[in-house]
């Protein structure tokens, strides 16, 4: 479908405003990419990597003189003949020294929504929408049971140099790093002609901590969609030339993100996925990026940390353990919200929830949708 331009008087604050399902929009991705709080999960090139899970696509811009004054892009899918569900995760995005707009253009979503029968939106603000967080409640929005990003992460600042970061590092985690050199782990850039070796590690790990892996089409499609907007990396740990670990990496704006790490579950004593994530960090550094996100750890061990605390038990040997040794920041980010539109079946979700330790039918089903492997 087109880009169309909804009647003034349906949208009375904001008159330029453009709904489109189209999967490629490079204003709006470029906009997201200088805009503070703008995340790759944002961007059109996303919604091609979603669409391979049969989401579909529905942003609303508005624009003023100056250009784009702020935007969301949900992703869309039916969970039963009856019911369709929407999901915005990272926006609305505002442009930086705009005026408090943010509740308006919200406003503005929910009756886009309600105009096409979607009957659950859930929204999980940017990484630096506390405002959005504040007033979401007041707005009939309650807190969503489910993770549509990360609520934590640990994010590092490139901007020392190579040496400098490495002596930010966990002594231990140094160690790691250097016995697994000694020992003949060898890391190098990897490329697409890499994607069905990083896949097999990647089925290897789904194995080992019981889920299903997307689909090797998922991975295919984000390394071609991102290529072209920006940055996509694949960090590969060998051993005697056998791929033993591989790390995904996708990089839009200032920021690295790590994507998903594949390991076969060999030479562990040798901590390649210590080895990986360096090298990682490396990578990004040398292509000028300013910072490294781990892309999420428990919201327990980032409480943990931040109160001066060591982590849970059950979480000293978790990837969260690895992460944290290299020295960056942990950070919390905004949670999930959701919010039924049709006011009787509002009343029903609420009193359904509240009897069900706030986890609605409609909740269990979408998530299991947007886990969909």
């Amino acid at each position: 479908m087109s880009a169309n331009t909804l009647h003034p008087t349906e949208n009375p604050a904001f008159e330029n405003l453009r709904i489109s399902e189209d999967m490629d929009d490079p204003d709006w991705d470029e906009f997201l990419a200088k805009t503070p709080g703008g995340h790759h999960v944002q961007t059109s090139r996303w919604s091609l990597v979603k669409n391979v899970l049969h989401w579909k696509t529905l942003r609303l811009v508005a624009s003023d003189s100056q250009g784009i004054l702020c935007g969301a892009q949900l992703l869309i899918r039916p969970i039963t003949s009856l019911v369709r569900v929407a999901y915005l995760t990272k926006g609305p995005v505002i442009r930086e020294g705009s005026p408090p707009i943010a509740q308006e253009f919200l406003q503005t979503i929910v009756r886009t929504v309600q105009k096409r029968n979607i009957q659950l939106l859930a929204v999980q603000p940017p990484n630096n929408g506390q405002e959005i967080t504040n007033f979401l409640p007041r707005m009939n929005f309650r807190l969503c049971p489910l993770d549509l990003g990360p609520t934590a992460s640990i994010v590092l600042d490139l901007s020392p140099e190579p040496e400098q970061l490495l002596k930010g590092i966990k002594r231990q985690t140094r160690q790691n790093i250097h016995r697994g050199e000694k020992a003949g782990l060898l890391a190098r850039e990897g490329g697409a002609p890499d994607l069905k070796s990083f896949y097999a590690l990647h089925q290897a790990t789904a194995k080992r901590q019981s889920f299903l892996p997307y689909s090797f089409e998922y991975y295919t499609v984000m390394w071609h969609a991102f290529q072209s907007i920006g940055d996509i990396g694949l960090v590969i740990v060998e051993h005697n030339e056998e791929m033993v670990s591989a790390l995904l990496l996708v990089a839009f704006g200032d920021t690295v993100t790590a994507k998903i790490l594949g390991w076969s579950g060999k030479y562990a004593d040798l901590r390649p996925n210590d080895m990986a994530f360096w090298n990682a960090v490396l990578w990004s550094k040398r292509r000028g990026y300013r910072y490294f996100d781990f892309e999420g750890i428990d919201q327990r061990s980032a409480q943990a940390v931040l109160a001066g605390n060591a982590l849970p038990d059950d979480l000293r040997h978790s990837p969260d353990f690895i992460k944290m040794g290299y020295g960056g920041r942990v950070v919390t980010y905004p949670p999930a919200f959701d919010f039924v539109p049709n006011p009787l079946l509002r009343w029903a979700y609420t009193q359904f929830s509240s009897q069900t330790g706030g986890r609605s039918v409609i909740s269990r089903v979408a998530e299991q949708i947007r886990k969909v492997r």
